[in-house]
């Protein structure tokens, strides 16, 4: 090698590593580079990554937040519940007591009653046993009760008040009718029956011209609803100016206890009267003809007519012989006043207030008479 290419070699070899050392900064820079993105790519994640754990942290404070609110409101729930459960508790022990104390109340109340019924029992037995053995016990009604009665029953002072009593089924309402001159198909008659057919006291005006009499059906005594020993006062028979004491097979306690109550009241007269003559008299007569024989039988032979006609008679008398006997011993038997009695039927009544005569009339005309004599007394005293 000459000179000229030694000399040559030294600046290739400067150039050489002019080059080397370029291309180490170029490589540290790269590097450098490279060390500060792969920095700012882990700052960035874990910017990312702190905001996500921030978010979740804000969540969980408001999630906790949300339960602390929850808490305080199921707290301040709790002690609404416990102020509300003591308050109930408290309510509780107060009606129980209220209940105990009222449950004391009825019971002394029961007891009360009880004992109340008891003397209301001895009282009634007592004077029931008073009707039976004779002895008139007070029965009194008050003016309260001679109001609320007089009101019931269209109490009138410009009228005759007459109350037809007696027994259920002993022809009161078939007595009523023919006393006011009708028949029992009479539109305006009371209505009749086998058995008892008026359960409430009812009025009838008599229907003739210029009468002042008014009637009254009453229901039967004796029966279980109204025991003979309060019929008179529960019925109110006080407030009417008669009572018509109608009897039919026989004289009954309830009869009695009628009779002797009216003793008490000296505005009430009483009769005594014997329904259905003409029945009993019948029924005594046919009893002592020949088997199979009818009063009403149209081919009956005169001896058979006499025959029947002269036992009748003497029925009739022995009749109304047994039934003054029987009235006289009953009134006597209770220490009551002897009383006439008046024997009747409805047809022989309404044949005479039709001016006609009956061969059944035995006391009509005598009835009619004294009632209307009685009649014309209360009217003239005005009471």
């Amino acid at each position: 090698m000459g000179p000229a290419a030694s000399l040559l070699v030294p600046p290739l070899i400067g150039l050489s590593l002019a080059f080397d050392s370029d291309d180490e900064d170029c490589d540290s820079g790269r590097f450098a580079q490279q060390e500060a993105e792969n920095r700012a790519r882990e700052m960035e994640a874990m910017m990312h990554t702190a905001r996500r754990e921030a978010e979740e942290a804000t969540r969980r404070a408001s999630q906790a937040e949300d339960r602390a609110r929850t808490a305080q409101e199921e707290a301040a729930f709790s002690r609404g519940r416990t102020e509300e459960a003591e308050r109930a508790r408290c309510a509780a022990e107060e009606a129980a007591e209220n209940a105990r104390r009222r449950q004391e109340e009825l019971a002394r109340a029961a007891a009360e009653a009880e004992e109340a019924l008891r003397r209301a029992e001895e009282a009634r037995l007592a004077i029931e046993r008073k009707w039976f053995e004779g002895v008139r016990p007070e029965c009194r009604p008050s003016d309260e009760d001679i109001a609320r009665m007089k009101a019931l029953y269209g109490y009138s002072p410009n009228f005759i008040h007459l109350a037809v009593v007696g027994s259920a089924g002993g022809g009161k309402s078939s007595f009523i009718n023919a006393v006011r001159g009708l028949s029992n198909n009479d539109p305006i008659a009371a209505r009749v029956g086998i058995v008892e057919t008026t359960d409430i006291v009812t009025r009838y005006p008599d229907p003739r011209p210029n009468s002042r009499i008014i009637w009254y059906d009453v229901p039967g005594a004796g029966t279980p609803t109204v025991p003979e020993w309060q019929y008179f006062n529960d019925r109110g028979l006080y407030i009417f100016d008669c009572i018509i004491v109608l009897i039919d097979n026989r004289f009954l306690d309830s009869d009695l206890a009628i009779l002797r109550a009216c003793e008490q009241f000296t505005n009430v007269e009483a009769f005594i009267v014997r329904s259905k003559s003409d029945q009993h008299i019948n029924n005594m007569t046919c009893d002592r003809m020949p088997r199979g024989f009818g009063p009403c039988d149209p081919d009956m032979d005169d001896e058979t007519r006499y025959r029947f006609l002269q036992i009748k008679s003497e029925e009739r008398r022995r009749f109304v012989d047994e039934t003054r006997q029987n009235v006289q011993m009953n009134l006597e038997s209770k220490n009551l006043p002897p009383k006439k009695v008046y024997i009747v039927c409805k047809d022989a009544v309404l044949a005479m207030l039709g001016s006609s005569r009956s061969s059944k009339a035995i006391d009509e005309v005598e009835l009619l008479n004294d009632v209307e004599e009685c009649v014309r007394r209360r009217l003239q005293s005005g009471s």
